[in-house]
């Protein structure tokens, strides 16, 4: 072999061995990312962890948006079979991001076939998407609203019921998803339902021990004059017997004055499911109305 030809192949030899070194250079600076991106998520959770139940979905766009590279985050809630917007994140969001936010509130959209939304909602899970591609394919009222060709669509699962879905993707960045963006989203929303039921538990324990106090400095006010105490209360106490754990649960929720739809929110039922156990309620305890029936139950004046 020629001189000429030595020094070809060596600098091809050169070459190569450099590129085999960028290529574990690019591997070991992706894992950095990678890891540095679920470091990041973590601490997300424990942040929105310390809310209340719906300061936590009121933050779950955004708390994910700072701790990723994603440009774009969604979160709905799932209610009575239909999708409702609730929080949207954007990257470098302009003033249309309210008005974006507006719109896709006005119109809920109802989980069927063959939307992906409706099977992610009915066997939960984070999938990555292909708007283009074949199958189920996420709804066209968000992918064609945000310019998506492929998003990240999960469902936030409490108690094994799908309380909400998440929908993620870039933008203005150009950057294709990846498998590692599906799994990072995947993580988020299972810390996010963690964070959920605990905020749930620590909001239900305060609103029992509030009740606690405030029976107990009734009873003190009370004790030994039984002529303060209504007759309805036995009454009452009767129908108690007849009321069913979640009733029960219903008609403590209304004693702290809460709508329907937040006793569906902290009890993860629907508003239906709300109103008919309001109903039940008003008839066995032979309430005229919301607060006559609190009234009844705890043995004070209405």
């Amino acid at each position: 072999m020629s001189t000429a030809g030595h020094g070809e192949l060596a600098e091809t030899r050169h070459a190569l061995a450099t590129l085999r070194q960028l290529e574990r250079e690019f591997v070991e600076l992706d894992q950095r990312r990678q890891i540095g991106a679920l470091e990041r998520v973590g601490e997300a959770v424990r942040r929105i962890g310390a809310g209340a139940p719906t300061s936590i979905m009121d933050g779950a766009a955004a708390e994910l948006g700072r701790a990723s590279e994603l440009d774009r985050v969604l979160v709905s809630h799932v209610r009575d079979g239909e999708l409702h917007a609730h929080a949207l994140w954007e990257r470098d969001a302009d003033d249309d991001a309210a008005q974006t936010l507006a719109r896709l509130r006005a119109a809920s959209i109802p989980l069927r076939y063959p939307l992906v939304e409706a099977d992610v909602a009915t066997r939960p899970r984070a999938v990555l998407v292909d708007v283009a591609g074949d199958g189920p394919r996420p709804a066209p009222a968000i992918t064609e609203r945000f310019g998506w060709s492929e998003c990240v669509v999960a469902a936030i699962v409490v108690q094994r019921t799908t309380i909400g879905l998440l929908h993620a993707g870039t933008g203005a960045s150009g950057r294709m998803l990846r498998e590692a963006d599906r799994e990072l989203v995947e993580l988020y929303v299972d810390g996010l339902a963690g964070a959920f039921e605990r905020a749930v538990l620590r909001d239900t324990l305060q609103r029992h021990r509030d009740e606690l106090d405030a029976a107990v400095r009734w009873m003190s006010a009370h004790v030994g004059d039984r002529r303060d105490v209504p007759l309805m209360a036995s009454a009452a106490a009767a129908a108690t017997g007849e009321l069913t754990a979640r009733e029960l649960q219903v008609l403590e929720l209304l004693a702290t004055g809460r709508t329907n739809a937040e006793i569906a929110t902290a009890l993860m039922i629907s508003e239906g499911t709300v109103k008919h156990h309001v109903k039940n309620l008003l008839r066995k305890l032979n309430a005229s109305n919301r607060a006559d029936a609190v009234a009844r139950f705890y043995g004070q004046d209405a």
